[in-house]
């Protein structure tokens, strides 16, 4: 309530935040009525275990919430006289190897549930247990789900994070040259029983406008099968920020080009 009221300045329009961002997500069978989660004498407030899949997926793009979702056991107040022991309500970040998030719920209509993600062998696989009739069926349901998905699948790294993928010339750019490199690792995800995928690789380039910062999207590598289907995609930026260049810049550079054209 404290963090929804300092950021929108009521609950109301902080669930209407939540529900814009709920839409902007693409989830169809998602609303919130509050900002809590909480079910008690509330309508209208209802998700499923896909579109909580999707929300985890998002959640997961900030990194850092893992920094802290991964904490079996903490204290507040640690250096006083008062300090005040917590512990992880999700024991799979001590129970299952790779684990380190994300956030377990229970109210009695909604029953005990889990949104669980961890990583191996360059896969993350996120596990959603909705329903379950106490804690320790959904930790055992949850920890089946993710061995499933580490046993029948994997992911092949094809080309990693910052490498390099092309090098442009931006019309007006302070730097002649401009390195587009990964913001991300090339992945292809299969079942580990079939064949390795045939594929090639497609930049495609946004129309970008100065000044352009490095992290800023400015297009995607498209990976495509024989079939010219479009198996994954992982967006470039720029390897360094890039300005517009001044008039004297231009000038010098218009000189140079002409003294090197003539020689």
């Amino acid at each position: 309530m404290a963090l929804a009221e300092t950021i929108a300045g009521s609950e109301e329009e902080f669930v209407k935040l939540m529900n814009k961002k709920a839409k902007d997500l693409g989830l169809k069978n998602t609303h919130f009525s509050n900002c809590t989660g909480l079910d008690i004498n509330i309508d209208n407030h209802y998700s499923t275990a896909r579109d909580l899949s999707v929300i985890a997926r998002e959640l997961l793009s900030h990194e850092k919430i893992l920094e802290f979702s991964s904490i079996y056991e903490d204290y507040l107040r640690k250096n006083t006289d008062n300090k005040f022991w917590l512990v992880n309500t999700n024991k799979l970040v001590r129970q299952y190897n790779g684990a380190d998030g994300l956030k377990t719920g229970h109210t009695d209509a909604a029953g005990y549930c889990l949104a669980a993600t961890a990583k191996k062998n360059n896969m993350r696989l996120i596990a959603i247990v909705l329903g379950e009739e106490n804690s320790k069926v959904r930790n055992s349901e949850t920890m089946a789900l993710l061995d499933y998905g580490f046993d029948l699948y994997e992911v092949n790294v094809i080309q990693k994070k910052a490498a390099k993928v092309d090098t442009l010339t931006i019309d007006k750019a302070n730097k002649e040259n401009v390195d587009i490199i990964l913001k991300d690792n090339i992945t292809l995800f299969k079942k580990k029983t079939d064949k390795d995928i045939e594929y090639t690789t497609e930049l495609k380039l946004d129309h970008v406008k100065l000044p352009v910062k490095k992290g800023d999207t400015v297009g995607r590598v498209l990976v495509k099968d024989n079939n010219n289907k479009t198996l994954t995609s992982t967006e470039v930026t720029v390897k360094e920020n890039i300005k517009k260049i001044n008039i004297l810049g231009l000038y010098i550079r218009n000189l140079k080009e002409i003294v090197t054209s003539t020689i």
